[in-house]
């Protein structure tokens, strides 16, 4: 005949390993996207994507800068790591546009006056430098812009081929910085 005390036991020994059972020691989330820093428009520094479905965090060198030159505006936004593949930068460009910048869509294409365009770079360019074309544009979204703050921030998505000729897909992308 089993006790009352070795009924308790049993039944805290039971819930215990309940409890271990039920508990994981694998935090990291099922989605590479959860891993990325949130979607924010105020200036918190940051800038992030994934790369073919991987993380890509920009550990250093986050930038972005407005200027004017002769009545044409010029945007530049980027971040940097250097990881086991090497030094990656990706840049995201609006070169002499005419009326300045605001918040909405602009589809990155060639690298040229009065266009927006994103570059991938992987060991300063001398690896790879790629970019993207008027073929297969990719989306830059302005959410804020903010003349009086200094803050720009938003989202984008794009493709560009490597020197195989593979596809890099870029998404999820996001920034939110100070110029």
């Amino acid at each position: 005949m089993i006790t009352r005390k070795a009924t308790r036991i049993l039944y805290l020994l039971s819930l215990c390993l309940l409890i271990m059972i039920s508990c994981s020691k694998d935090s990291t989330p099922k989605d590479p996207v959860d891993t990325l820093p949130p979607i924010t428009q105020t200036g918190e520094d940051t800038f992030a994507c994934l790369i073919n479905g991987k993380p890509f965090f920009s550990s250093r060198e986050r930038r972005a800068f407005y200027t004017i030159s002769n009545g044409a505006y010029t945007l530049g936004i980027s971040g940097s790591r250097n990881d086991d593949i090497g030094f990656r930068s990706i840049l995201l460009a609006g070169l002499d546009i005419e009326g300045g910048v605001k918040e909405g869509d602009y589809l990155l294409k060639s690298e040229k006056s009065g266009n927006f365009d994103a570059t991938y770079l992987i060991g300063g360019g001398l690896i790879l430098k790629t970019n993207t074309t008027d073929e297969t544009p990719g989306l830059l979204r302005i959410t804020r812009f903010d003349l009086e703050e200094f803050i720009v921030s938003g989202t984008f998505e794009f493709s560009v081929k490597d020197n195989d000729g593979n596809t890099l897909n870029f998404t999820h992308g996001r920034f939110d910085l100070r110029f």
